[in-house]
């Protein structure tokens, strides 16, 4: 059966930062960008449907911000700095991004109402004016709404999206609390950070390229939609690192999926780990790259965990060597990484079978 298609997402968790200090920078709140989207929506990040223009998901990232958030007038351009999620349903992936927005300006106002037809209004909001928000409202029949000729849509009831604003759903408060949390506690920023394609020196982080390649699955058709919506087949690979701590050893073992709809990243990890569930005390992610093909239509997604075992008495059908008798010469890198002890690493858990929930 042929492989099929997926929706693809990219939103964005943008943090403020500043050329200038008028004050000391820990002195101020953060605050992040918060988009007031069109009828029948309200509150959310930045963030839509990767389109088969856009290069890579971190793209699609920066031109949703821009569209969504602000004006034309405006100069600086978001920058994409990590990636805090990577999320698998039926028929969908999500990739939500941490970045930063350069703006000096003293007004919390990016855009102003009536806004345009990407969105009503964006601004600058604390996490604590974010808390304020309602939780996503009950469904409002569209009968019951007025239009003022903008295209603006406001309740007839006397709690709007204006004097109580209200969240399309629970990503500001999962995805900017998380934020908050590592600020509070001078914790690094969560999740992988980007880099570059080609940067040597880099080998822990998210590394999204666009490869002029041929795809070996890829398909004569060089686009695909489905409902107007851009669609892509992505095809998973997993790159387990395991390490016996005891005989300082390494192992390495490989998984590939042709479609990410049969199975997810996190489902294709945990299965790998979990053959060395008896002696593994610790499990990270040490890296993620996405490669979306030159036919515009396939990607490559592949994710290198890592596990930490106790011993290898257990498991001596796999193969076990030293560092430097690895095969592959990113596997040695990886190994060197994780021997360092400098971290970086992320939490499995950004790798998700499903959105995550509300915190």
């Amino acid at each position: 059966m042929s492989p099929l298609p997926s929706n693809a997402f990219s939103l964005a968790a943008i943090v403020r930062s500043y050329k200038t200090q008028k004050q000391p920078q820990e002195q101020k709140k953060q605050q992040y960008v918060l988009v007031h989207e069109r009828f029948p929506r309200g509150w959310w990040l930045p963030g839509g449907g990767i389109e088969h223009k856009d290069s890579t998901p971190v793209d699609a990232a920066v031109r949703e911000t821009i569209e969504e958030a602000a004006l034309p007038q405006c100069g600086d351009l978001p920058v994409m700095t990590h990636l805090l999620s990577l999320e698998q349903t039926q028929g969908r992936i999500r990739f939500i991004f941490r970045g930063e927005w350069c703006d000096d300006d003293e007004q919390s106002i990016l855009k102003c109402p009536p806004g345009d037809d990407d969105s009503i209004e964006a601004k600058w909001i604390t996490w604590e004016e974010i808390n304020n928000f309602k939780r996503r409202r009950k469904h409002i029949p569209r009968e019951q709404w007025l239009d003022d000729g903008n295209d603006n849509a406001h309740p007839l009831s006397s709690t709007t999206s204006v004097n109580h604003p209200w969240l399309r759903a629970h990503e500001p408060l999962t995805f900017f609390g998380m934020l908050e949390n590592s600020l509070q506690q001078n914790d690094t920023v969560p999740g992988l950070k980007l880099c570059q394609v080609g940067d040597g020196d880099e080998v822990v982080g998210a590394f999204f390229s666009r490869s002029k390649e041929s795809c070996q699955f890829a398909s004569e058709v060089q686009t695909l939609t489905i409902q107007g919506r851009a669609t892509f087949l992505i095809h998973l690979k997993c790159r387990l690192l395991v390490y016996d701590s005891e005989n300082q050893l390494f192992a390495t073992m490989s998984s590939f999926v042709d479609d990410q709809n049969e199975k997810t990243l996190r489902q294709l990890t945990d299965e790998m780990i979990s053959q060395f569930a008896s002696l593994t005390f610790e499990t990270g992610l040490q890296r993620v790259e996405y490669t979306a093909h030159e036919n515009g239509r396939d990607a490559t997604l592949t994710v290198f965990p890592y596990a930490i075992t106790s011993s290898n008495q257990d498991f001596n059908d796999v193969k076990w060597v030293s560092k430097d008798e690895l095969a592959d010469s990113l596997d040695q890198r990886l190994a060197a990484h994780l021997l360092s002890g400098q971290g970086n690493f992320a939490d499995l858990n950004i790798l998700r079978a499903t959105e995550c929930a509300m915190q």
